[in-house]
């Protein structure tokens, strides 16, 4: 064998070598998708949202200029905060080999609740049909008190105004009770329930106090809304 073959060999040897000393071959590599998805998981496994499809979690994108990271040991993956937590949790990932390095997660939490949605474009006065009504998932931060989960409380009613299609149907936008409609008036005594009819004088919907007159004695009362054409009031 020459001399130029064995130098080039030995060259190719210790090239080799040397990358073995600075990247073992255990050493795992971690791009920023995957920081991020053991972010994910990590948050996940600390609130039980494996369980809880209420909840959903996304990591923040890292910046584009972090390079992949290398670490020969598994990462060590820690927060500050418990649960509950805030809409956004910070975690670090942290590799304690001889090139110790540590990067920061930042992870979104966001609960979710059932909303109740229009499926087509309800127009003022309409009657509201099962057909009309879905259920999507939003955001608890932007949910209101006027916002149901329910759809079967709202079959029979009206709406009060023009509700666009995908969007949440919400109390204030219908009545369970129009103006001049027939309604059932409910009432406790003595631990009987008593049933009448009325006339609505007035709009309302669930919980709100309107007046209805009795057909019977043609007295005006103070009900309040419990469901659709339905009234209680206190004797």
């Amino acid at each position: 064998m020459s001399l130029l073959k064995k130098i080039r060999r030995y060259s190719v040897f210790y090239f080799v070598t040397s990358l073995c000393f600075v990247f073992p071959l255990q050493a795992k590599v971690f791009s920023k998708d995957l920081l991020q998805d053991m972010a994910v998981a990590y948050i996940a496994k600390q609130i039980g949202t494996l369980q809880n499809t209420n909840t959903q979690l996304s990591a923040l994108p890292l910046d584009s200029r972090i390079p992949d990271r290398v670490c020969n040991t598994e990462l060590e993956l820690s927060t500050s905060d418990e649960p509950p937590f805030n809409r956004q949790v910070t975690l670090q990932a942290k590799c304690n080999d001889a090139q110790t390095w540590a990067q920061y997660v930042h992870v979104r939490v966001v609960e979710m609740a059932p909303v109740v949605v229009a499926t087509a474009n309800l127009t003022r006065g309409e009657v509201i049909t099962k057909s009309h009504l879905s259920i999507e998932m939003k955001p608890t931060h932007f949910v209101r008190i006027q916002y149901l989960d329910d759809p079967t409380m709202l079959i029979g009613s009206r709406s009060k105004r023009n509700i666009r299609s995908g969007m949440p149907v919400l109390l204030n936008q219908i009545c369970m009770v129009c103006k001049g409609d027939s309604v059932n008036i409910y009432a406790n005594l003595r631990g009987l329930r008593i049933k009448t009819t009325g006339i609505a004088l007035e709009d309302g919907t669930l919980g709100e106090q309107i007046q209805i007159k009795n057909k019977k004695s043609g007295k005006v009362l103070n009900a309040r809304v419990d469901g659709v054409e339905s009234v209680q009031v206190n004797i």
